[in-house]
């Protein structure tokens, strides 16, 4: 019976050594296993998914079950030194990358920086939009210097171009066409005038036009009876007596109505009227209303100034100067006027030196015609004058439009070539007569631009130009 047991013992442990060797194993290889895996969660690679599958490729060729073990410390080895090797080498190229990478962006920087500076103060355009702009362009020369001198002036009317607007006839103001302050032009209805002068006037036109047909007709009718001998001479001479009374008369009536300020053509539709005794009065010129003081209904005795019109097209400016100012100055002299606390200049001439000093000042009154296109100027403003009177060194010269001020320095535009426009700083000296003398940053020759000018350095503010004081 011991014996029997004995048996059946060592058969049960015969059969359970190959199980639990097997089990052992598979806990090996899971131990492995771990460790590997701890191993790759330490490298910390995305990179280390291919060198496992790669190393896993490798021991499946191998196909040797038994050589799991030696497959799977070559896979912990290749863990080990592979991924230290993997963490050095991706150091090292990355760190390669940085050093070199950013040495070349530093670079690149540099460059671009190089680039932009390479092309500061320079601006290109269209031709679409150099036009736009109004860009224009002359080419700098030397040329005299104008040599001025400065007095205060006051504006007032052109009176050459100042009309007053008068009725010729007593009547009262029927009605108003136009308003203060209203532009006309020639030949406006400004103002109609109701007379009972006029309407006896235009009667007795019209029976002196009457009278003379009538005597026309005798005329020529005792002339034809007369060359027949059916009539005799005395008859004729008496009837040619009365025709020329009636033209006399026709004549009288006429010039009474022309005197009233109607036209001709007006006195020749008199007959087709069907209202007598009106009277219109018509702009003599284009210009402004500066006066109109009258009421409809208002009575006017002939002579009275109903209205004023002037031309403000151009104004007048009045100068005083010493007896030692006017020395050169000439009638034809051209001169500038300014107002104060506006950059506008008004170009002008002068017109009249006048032939007597004024015996409280002593001073000689010098008259300006100036261009006001703009209606800027008006009578009783007080502006300041530059003349010229003549002429002085020669210098290259710019209008101030030309020059613009960027900081603390003075620039111009040089067009280098068609549309493209480079930043120069320059150096002047005092404008007279709205020209400005260049003492240092342009030759003769160049090309400047002289409109337009305030829109480029607008351009150029815009793309961030930097102003360096030197």
């Amino acid at each position: 019976m011991k014996t029997i047991i004995a048996l059946i013992t060592t058969l049960m442990l015969f059969i359970s050594v190959p199980a639990i060797a097997e089990d052992h194993g598979h806990e090996e290889a899971g131990y492995d296993a771990h460790e590997s895996h701890d191993g790759h969660n330490e490298g910390g690679h995305e990179n280390e998914k291919n060198d496992a599958h790669e190393s896993h490729d490798e021991h499946n060729d191998g196909g040797h079950e038994n050589e799991k073990n030696d497959a799977h410390e070559s896979h912990d080895g290749h863990n080990e030194g592979g991924h230290e090797n993997e963490k050095n080498d991706a150091h090292e190229s990355h760190d390669g990358h940085n050093e070199g990478g950013h040495e070349n962006e530093k670079n690149d920087a540099h460059g671009e920086h190089d680039d932009h500076a390479e092309e500061a103060g320079a601006i290109k355009l269209t031709p679409a939009q150099t036009k736009q702009a109004g860009i224009e362009i002359e080419v700098i020369q030397y040329r005299p210097e104008v040599q001025v001198i400065n007095a205060p002036g006051s504006v007032d009317f052109n009176a050459y171009k100042l009309a007053d607007i008068t009725t010729l006839v007593d009547g009262v103001i029927h009605a108003r066409h136009v308003r203060l302050g209203d532009e006309v032009k020639k030949g406006k209805k400004l103002v109609t005038i109701t007379s009972s002068a006029l309407a006896q006037a235009q009667a007795d036109y019209l029976r002196s036009e009457a009278e003379y047909r009538k005597s026309k007709q005798d005329l020529k009718r005792i002339e034809g009876l007369a060359k027949e001998k059916i009539m005799s001479q005395a008859r004729l001479q008496q009837t040619a007596s009365i025709h020329q009374a009636a033209h006399a008369n026709l004549a009288a009536s006429r010039a009474s109505l022309s005197s009233y300020g109607l036209s001709g053509k007006k006195i020749d539709s008199l007959i087709s009227l069907k209202q007598y005794g009106q009277l219109t009065l018509y702009a003599p010129s284009s210009g402004t209303i500066i006066a109109d003081d009258f009421r409809i209904g208002q009575h006017n005795a002939a002579g009275t100034r109903l209205m004023q019109i002037v031309d403000e097209s151009t104004v007048w400016v009045e100068v005083k100067l010493s007896q030692a100012q006017i020395n050169g100055l000439q009638v034809g002299h051209s001169g500038i006027v300014s107002v104060k606390n506006s950059n506008t200049r008004h170009k002008g001439r002068v017109i009249n030196i006048h032939h007597q000093l004024d015996q409280t000042t002593r001073t000689v009154g010098v008259r300006f015609e100036v261009q006001n296109p703009e209606d800027i100027l008006h009578p009783g403003m007080f502006v300041s004058a530059e003349i010229e009177t003549g002429l002085g060194e020669e210098s290259l010269l710019l209008p101030e439009a030309a020059i613009q001020r960027q900081g603390t320095e003075l620039i111009v535009f040089i067009e280098e070539e068609p549309g493209h426009f480079e930043r120069r700083e320059v150096r002047v000296g005092k404008a007279s007569m709205g020209y400005v003398p260049i003492i240092e940053g342009l030759k003769e020759g160049e090309s400047v631009v002289i409109k337009g000018a305030f829109v480029l350095a607008s351009e150029l503010a815009k793309s961030g130009f930097e102003v360096h004081n030197h």
